[in-house]
């Protein structure tokens, strides 16, 4: 029997082909593993889900504490609770798993909702392991002259954006691995988007997509599209390829790109998680050792170097002088040097000089990465992250929304979340804060900044309880986390007294709730 292609329960519904959940038709963004574990548990609705399958579904043969699957299974089920209580949809069997005891019902795919236009080339598959994506002409659903040119010029952006990406081949006829079939239709305030991807050796669909984008004027309309889609394509196929070379003889086989591919499907699990991140490292570590110049795996290793260091700053004040962080700037400047029309490159080397304290660096490397697209989202959102370091409040919110708006299911969302917060917060708006701290903490459950601000900020509103509890739950499913004033003090980045200002108010909210100072 076929897997059904969607779960309905109370006011929910769950696409598993785009592993996207909607409320009352509106998307409601959940990060990668949660989501996972939702598609687990709605498959074997009624049934006791073990915490092995679990773990299973959310890590796959990765050794990771159980504390993991606590914080992810909470973030889950605040998303869920819907003004009621929690059991209402997941009911916890202690020492043995979980249960989905909503009345759900399934249902299989009547077929597609893109009309097929061109025929893939499915005669024989290219033998080499990477990305290769056949594009056809993007369909307008409707026959006026301005949507047909509009199709025309979605696709023309989409294979130049995804030409850049290394180690991927696009093309516009002939014989590629995937087929990326995409359909519009302009509406009233914006365009509906419906993008699909076929395996060309099987016919069969392996991802779908579909969203509403209203202008936002960063880019003609065309672009913005296309590097929306652009973005959430590559992260599908990597992972894709990713999985297909996942057996232990293919471990020690890979070759560079393979290896790389690896890499960069590790970081698209979740932010900051120490086993991922050390894996991805192996992964590019492997790809550098077979060819030293792969772009991919440079850019690749510059990021995790940073992500590792990010998460070690509780035993080191500064940053700026590890040797590793100098060590990831010369890779970052090779993998520019190699791909210099790789908007990935660039944004990696301003990752890495944010994280130096070298803003203005930063923002240069960021903003060559937006001068070759406009819409990448990563990009936009770090820039107004490094003039938040800088003290410039008011120039840090909009590119940060934009990074929303352009990707409001990528893998880093609960971050950029965070920084709005961090936005009203700084402006003494608790409340206003509250909701992106407490989105971000759902979509980002392992960041202890995203948990501490949420408290402080409960806290400076008067909800000193509920902001202690926060802090008590989250600390206890991290495993029993001792937090400090001191431990936090160690994780500012930057000098700037505008910055440092906030951070002591975060600071008098966690006193508020009993934080001890070392």
């Amino acid at each position: 029997m076929e897997a059904p292609s969607s779960f309905a329960f109370g006011p929910f519904a769950f696409h598993a082909l785009s592993r996207r959940l909607e409320k009352q038709g509106e998307l409601v963004l959940l990060n990668s593993r949660a989501t996972e574990l939702l598609l687990l548990l709605l498959k074997r609705a009624g049934e006791l889900v073990t915490k092995d399958d679990l773990l299973h579904a959310g890590w796959g043969d990765r050794v990771v504490a159980e504390n993991n699957l606590t914080v992810h299974m909470a973030a889950l089920r605040r998303v869920l609770r819907d003004g009621g209580e929690a059991d209402n949809y997941i009911r916890t069997e202690h020492g043995r798993g979980y249960r989905f005891v909503m009345p759900v019902a399934a249902a299989q795919a009547e077929g597609s909702t893109v009309p097929s236009g061109s025929t893939a080339h499915v005669g024989r598959q290219p033998e080499s392991r990477g990305i290769s994506i056949l594009i056809p002409p993007v369909q307008s659903l409707l026959d006026d002259e301005q949507s047909q040119s509009l199709g025309v010029e979605v696709r023309r952006h989409l294979m130049v954006q995804l030409s850049r990406v290394p180690d991927a081949a696009v093309i516009g006829v002939g014989d590629a691995r995937y087929v990326l079939r995409t359909s519009i239709r302009p509406v009233e305030g914006g365009v509906q988007v419906i993008a699909m991807i076929d395996d060309a050796a099987t016919g069969a669909t392996i991802w779908a997509d579909r969203f509403l984008h209203r202008h936002i004027g960063l880019s003609p309309m065309e672009g913005e599209i296309s590097g929306r889609l652009a973005r959430a394509v590559i992260m599908e196929l990597v992972d894709r390829e990713a999985a297909q070379g996942s057996s232990e003889e293919a471990a020690h086989t890979a070759g560079a790109q393979h290896s790389a591919l690896r890499g960069w499907s590790a970081l698209n699990r979740e932010l900051w998680v120490p086993q991922d991140l050390a894996e991805a490292r192996q992964w590019f570590d492997r790809a550098l050792l077979a060819d030293p110049s792969n772009a991919s795996a440079l850019a690749g290793s510059a990021y995790t170097i940073v992500a590792e260091n990010i998460r070690a700053t509780a035993q080191s004040r500064d940053l700026a002088d590890r040797d590793e962080l100098r060590q990831a700037d010369e890779l970052a400047t090779r993998a520019v040097a190699r791909a210099p029309d790789w908007p990935r490159a660039w944004f990696c080397r301003g990752y890495v000089r944010e994280c130096q304290r070298r803003f203005d660096a930063a923002l240069i490397a960021f903003g060559r990465a937006l001068s070759l697209d406009p819409c990448d989202a990563e990009a936009l959102a770090y820039t107004g992250h490094v003039h938040f370091l800088m003290g410039r409040l008011e120039e840090m919110r909009a590119p940060i929304q934009h990074a929303i708006a352009l990707s409001p299911r990528d893998r880093g969302v609960g971050l950029w979340y965070h920084f709005l917060g961090q936005y009203d917060f700084w402006h003494g708006r608790d409340e206003l804060a509250i909701p992106y701290f407490m989105r971000a903490t759902d979509l980002a459950p392992s960041l202890v900044y995203c948990a501490t601000f949420l408290a402080a900020s409960l806290a400076l509103a008067g909800r000193i309880e509920e902001g202690r509890r926060s802090l008590d739950s989250w600390c206890e499913a991290m495993g029993g986390y001792r937090l400090t004033i001191d431990s936090l003090r160690a994780r500012v980045f930057s000098d700037n007294p505008t910055y440092l200002a906030g951070h002591e108010r975060h600071y008098h909210g966690l006193r508020l709730i009993g934080v001890a100072e070392r």
